[in-house]
């Protein structure tokens, strides 16, 4: 049995990424985007979208759980607002608020968060607070743009 239950966040702790994650970074992203439903066949198309941006290092904050990296964010600064790049879970972690939890963490910056957004996704960041706030035209076509305001942090 494979049941997958909510995880305790005093076991979760959210740091910024070193250069020692980057392995890890590169390995959890692969995974994940090849967890979503109907990505291999896309993937297939484009490996190069597989490849994790090192340079989003500075702005990477990991989730870690008994010392193993199990997912993160990338955000960075734009204008007056946050630019989510990155936001992967493990596969054998997703789906027990590792994600929500980073979301939590970049929010805590108090400023405007903004993200590009493949269309499975859109209903988790509406679960979180964002709203949808226009089309974004991108390499892989139109896909939805949310945004978050977090210049007044939710408990």
């Amino acid at each position: 049995m494979n049941e997958k239950k909510p995880l305790f966040s005093s076991t979760l702790v959210i740091r910024s990424a070193v250069v020692e994650d980057v392995d890890t970074l590169r390995d959890v992203f692969r995974r994940a985007s090849l967890a979503t439903e109907g990505a291999q066949a896309f993937f297939a198309d484009h490996p190069e979208w597989l490849v994790w941006d090192d340079a989003m290092l500075p702005f990477a904050r990991v989730a870690v759980v008994d010392g193993r990296v199990i997912g993160f964010a990338s955000a960075r600064p734009v204008d007056d607002f946050l630019e989510l790049e990155d936001l992967f879970t493990d596969p054998d972690w997703m789906r027990k608020g590792i994600a929500r939890s980073l979301i939590k963490d970049v929010e805590r910056r108090g400023m405007r968060v903004e993200v590009t957004a493949g269309p499975h996704a859109v209903a988790f960041y509406k679960s979180v607070g964002f709203v949808v706030s226009g089309i974004a035209n991108t390499q892989g076509g139109p896909a939805p743009r949310l945004q978050l305001d977090a210049t007044c942090v939710r408990p």
